[in-house]
């Protein structure tokens, strides 16, 4: 399945709180984001990295943190000041570019998944599906919309 597939099938699915605006409303607010487009997926595939490490047989306590993230913005609850730092040089992106992609993608990740961390989020720490290419497939759709 490719990838666009399975988000739609992490949408579809009838224990996620995912809908059909789910991207719509990503893209918007990454529309209205202090973001370089061509920066986002540097971000989300480091952020998959942390993800994948605080994730390992605990993917309902990650779900709960980023939910937290995702309502709250307080991305500090997912990394600690020094990782935004090493993403944001990895990336060549600001720190606060780093604050302000991290809770979109906790969203997304969350409204995929359901409330045990199935779905969306079970892919992303399993690595069947690659978060940077997805999110750098939301940019790139930002572009043309």
């Amino acid at each position: 399945m490719d990838l666009m597939g399975m988000v739609n099938q992490a949408i579809a699915s009838q224990d996620t709180e995912a809908d059909g605006g789910l991207i719509g409303s990503i893209l918007g607010n990454l529309n209205n984001a202090p973001v370089e487009n061509n920066k986002i997926g540097g971000i989300a595939s480091n952020l998959q990295g942390v993800l994948q490490a605080k994730g390992q047989g605990n993917a309902g306590g990650l779900m709960d943190v980023l939910q937290t993230v995702a309502a709250t913005g307080a991305v500090e609850q997912l990394l600690a000041n020094e990782q935004i730092s090493a993403i944001a040089q990895r990336v060549g992106a600001d720190p606060a570019m780093v604050k302000s992609v991290t809770p979109l993608i906790a969203q997304f990740l969350v409204k995929g998944s359901n409330a045990r961390g199935g779905g969306l989020l079970q892919k992303v720490l399993s690595g069947e599906v690659d978060l940077g290419q997805m999110a750098g497939l939301i940019g790139m759709a930002n572009k043309f919309l």
